[in-house]
């Protein structure tokens, strides 16, 4: 048995799933003891989070067709679903019968939750990046861009608790979050022009065609309706919406399309729960690149889970290094505590 691999389900039933998915908890508790749908698990590509990719492959299948009676357990299949505490033999079954489709999915598919609520915290990050810059058009780029939904966080609404909604007044969009403490002021500050919103990802989801829609659909655990939601309705706002995605490490590509990008724009990198994926080498190469533009020009970057899981800015102004921890947040975008900035 791979005791790493059964530790890395203890950890996401743990660390993830306690409090928003029961059967997803029960599950991957059951899953690190056996060893059969361990091996199973493992064909998943190397770097990836081997338990959101199983669950999402296996919700992929069952959505599409829920005949085994694993759809019990589901609530994207049954509006009452079974006790999750139950459900370990059924879906043993399932990924038995399943195997191949299972490893074929486990091969070719990316864990790339286009997590649209993660917007909640991008929107304040970036209004007090932009405070330390003149005020220039934005250049986004987005590294780990999934479907590019989280290039539009100005194209969303925000309601942070109480009547008060910020953003995109116009937008059928609405993020819903809540801060943990203070709310920064900055919420009510006028919304920037964006000049370029540039995604890239080893594999861009193109959310015209089913199949890929459904996959981020998929990756979405069943309990949580209302995620699933609001990434259908980010969907819709983005059909009407250019946005140029592409294919490609981001983290290597990022010299080529900065050159692309005149000083009339400020640059803005970001990415959200992707570091996880690559490693410390990788990490230290992109930020060393990112140093080195900014020794050349002005330039921001948001990000978390590198170094700490922190969301944190570092930006370089005229070659001078500004590093400002944000805040704590939850994986979801739940809740955010903003931290203190002068």
């Amino acid at each position: 048995m791979s005791v790493r691999l059964a530790e890395k389900f203890i950890r996401f039933a743990e660390l993830e799933c306690l409090e928003t998915s029961p059967l997803y908890y029960h599950l991957s508790h059951a899953i690190a003891l056996d060893e059969r749908v361990l091996e199973i698990a493992s064909h998943a590509r190397a770097g990836q989070p081997v338990p959101n990719l199983l669950f999402a492959a296996v919700h992929y299948l069952l959505v599409a067709d829920p005949a085994h009676p694993l759809a019990d357990f589901y609530a994207t299949c049954c509006a009452k679903p079974s006790n999750p505490a139950d459900a370990w033999p059924v879906f043993k079954d399932f990924v038995q019968n399943w195997q191949e489709e299972l490893i074929r999915l486990l091969q070719t598919r990316l864990v790339q939750t286009n997590e649209v609520r993660r917007c909640a915290f991008l929107f304040p990050a970036f209004f007090l990046a932009t405070r330390y810059f003149d005020s220039r058009p934005l250049a986004l780029i987005e590294i780990g861009t999934s479907a590019g939904l989280n290039l539009l966080w100005d194209k969303y609404q925000y309601s942070y608790g109480g009547s008060e909604t910020f953003g995109d007044s116009s937008s059928p969009v609405l993020i819903t979050s809540a801060f943990r403490g203070n709310k920064p002021a900055i919420l009510t500050e006028p919304l920037p022009q964006i000049s370029h919103r540039i995604g890239v990802d080893l594999n861009v989801i193109d959310t015209n065609v089913p199949e890929e829609a459904d996959w981020l659909r998929a990756l979405i655990w069943p309990e949580n309706h209302e995620r699933r939601e609001l990434l259908d309705a980010a969907i819709r706002q983005r059909a009407s919406l250019q946005l140029d995605l592409r294919t490609g490490d981001g983290f290597a590509m990022i010299n080529t399309i900065v050159d692309e990008i005149t000083e009339e724009s400020l640059l803005c990198v970001y990415h959200t729960h992707v570091a996880n994926q690559i490693s410390q080498t990788v990490q230290e190469s992109f930020l060393n690149s990112l140093e080195q533009l900014g020794q050349q020009r002005d330039l921001i970057h948001i990000f978390n889970n590198i170094k700490q899981a922190t969301l944190h800015l570092t930006a370089y102004r005229g070659g001078q290094l500004i590093d400002v921890p944000l805040a704590n947040t939850d994986g979801h975008a739940r809740w955010i505590e903003w931290l203190p900035h002068n």
